[in-house]
């Protein structure tokens, strides 16, 4: 088998989620590397994960067909997540194992698109380096994530040391950042796109900023949404996609990722070309 075209890296996860007050869900796998990855298959690319999960973590169902590489870990990541319309409050339920660098196959070190998703500080800011890809694209969601005894979760008012080269994309949502200077995020990637849910989003490069509108549709869950508009973002990006185009690609991606319970909502490149305006 040859090596994967686009290779996802970050906890899968299990999300219960608890919208307006009402009943909690079960445990719906998730994870930002698994919403990436499923999209990314459904756009016809050769997919690799690297994770790690508990055995409790239906891998080989939710990832069929793609390339995945497991780190052992006693626990799965788990959330559960508390929506007022489409405002999140996350609790921290377990945490999976840290991933090095030996856990990434020699031969996928050169994909077109390298995704970091960290969730919980479990890759080391410097993982960009173990990749050569045409674009790389980093969620630092698990990089500003900080939790207590009680498991809540805040968001820290700036980002670690780095100490590798620049992101080409990065991708934070308006919540995460709101304390934090825009500098370090200008500083980490050379695109910044930063998701404002239906308000749209807006993106940086070269020093000027560029609004984007939501799309409208039929919520039902937003958890993934925000993955879901980066992996269409980088995909389209990659493909040689202006900046707007590729944020209205997302957009839409996103749009649809909303309507369905958790990964089934991952969106094919039929599905975003159909809703997009």
């Amino acid at each position: 088998m040859s090596a994967p075209k686009f290779i996802a890296i970050g906890h899968l996860s299990f999300d219960v989620n608890i919208i307006d007050n009402g009943s909690p869900s079960s445990h719906i796998p998730g994870g930002a590397s698994a919403y990436a990855a499923l999209t990314s298959q459904k756009h016809g690319i050769s997919t690799g994960v690297i994770s790690s999960v508990g055995d409790d973590y239906p891998a080989d169902l939710i990832l069929n067909g793609i390339d995945f590489r497991k780190v052992i870990s006693e626990h799965t990541a788990s959330f559960a997540n508390y929506y007022d319309n489409d405002l999140r409050t996350q609790v921290l339920l377990a945490s999976g194992s840290r991933i090095t660098r030996s856990a990434i196959p020699e031969d996928w070190r050169c994909p077109d698109v390298f995704f970091a998703a960290p969730l919980l500080h479990e890759l080391p800011t410097a993982c960009l380096n173990w990749f050569q890809a045409k674009l790389s694209c980093l969620l630092p969601s698990g990089w500003l994530r900080r939790w207590g005894h009680d498991g809540f979760i805040s968001h820290a008012n700036s980002l670690p040391a780095f100490g590798s080269r620049k992101w080409d994309v990065i991708v934070v949502s308006e919540t995460e950042i709101g304390n934090l200077p825009e500098q370090q995020l200008f500083n980490l990637g050379s695109v910044v796109c930063i998701t404002r849910g239906e308000k749209g989003s807006s993106i940086w490069s070269d020093g000027s900023w560029i609004d984007v509108p939501s799309i409208k549709a039929q919520p039902v869950d937003f958890t993934g949404a925000g993955d879901v508009w980066a992996t269409g973002f980088a995909i389209a990006f990659s493909e040689g996609s202006t900046i707007r185009d590729a944020g209205l690609y997302a957009a839409a991606a996103a749009s649809i990722s909303i309507e369905s319970i958790g990964l089934a909502g991952c969106p094919s490149r039929q599905d975003i070309l159909m809703r997009m305006p």
